[in-house]
């Protein structure tokens, strides 16, 4: 969580300072982030904030205007945030099996006929649970992903996205070339 923060916080630096910024992964397989390039680092591209425009609500009937008729539809929800809480960007994970646990953060809380959508490496997951705001996906392999989580209506049409989220999936390998059984000394025969 610490490095989450961190990163946010060096992001949200650079976009307001209007500076590059770098990364590289060093020997051990942590990755570093710098406003100055380093040997071997790459460029990171800083975007700007996603943002959307969220559909008008439509104005409340008074008690008068509705008796005799149905009541109307509910009136649209506008959520002021969506936010992929884990994993956190740039987060490198190890050894997760290919099973990803995801948290998310919606305010005002989901209505009930809508659910969310989760896309990884921009492609749809079929499976994902629609009301939950934790989760697991599977079949999330070493490498870099993206994942974007949107929240849709009873039609299917997005009414928020949040922000896409890069992060590192690795697994431990042990490349051992195939050893021979030790060979143990025989003990002496005593005279």
């Amino acid at each position: 969580m610490r490095f989450v923060m961190m990163a946010l916080l060096l992001s949200w630096t650079l976009n307001a300072a209007g500076t590059e910024m770098w990364r590289w992964v060093d020997e051990n397989g942590v990755v570093h982030f710098s406003d100055r390039p380093q040997p071997g680092a790459e460029r990171v591209d800083m975007r700007g904030a996603q943002t959307f425009t969220a559909p008008e609500i439509a104005p409340r009937r008074s008690e008068e205007a509705v008796s005799g008729q149905e009541a109307a539809e509910p009136a649209t929800v506008r959520y002021n945030r969506l936010a992929i809480l884990a994993p956190g960007e740039g987060e490198m994970l190890w050894n997760i099996a290919g099973e990803l646990s995801i948290e998310v953060d919606v305010d005002p809380g989901l209505r009930s006929d809508h659910g969310f959508l989760v896309y990884l490496n921009g492609q749809r997951v079929d499976g994902t649970p629609r009301a939950e705001t934790s989760f697991t996906i599977g079949n999330v392999h070493r490498g870099e992903h993206t994942l974007r989580v949107a929240i849709v209506d009873e039609g299917g049409r997005e009414r928020a996205s949040s922000n896409p989220v890069v992060f590192y999936a690795q697994q431990t390998s042990v490349q051992n070339p195939a050893r021979q059984a030790p060979v143990r000394p025989q003990p002496r025969p005593r005279n």
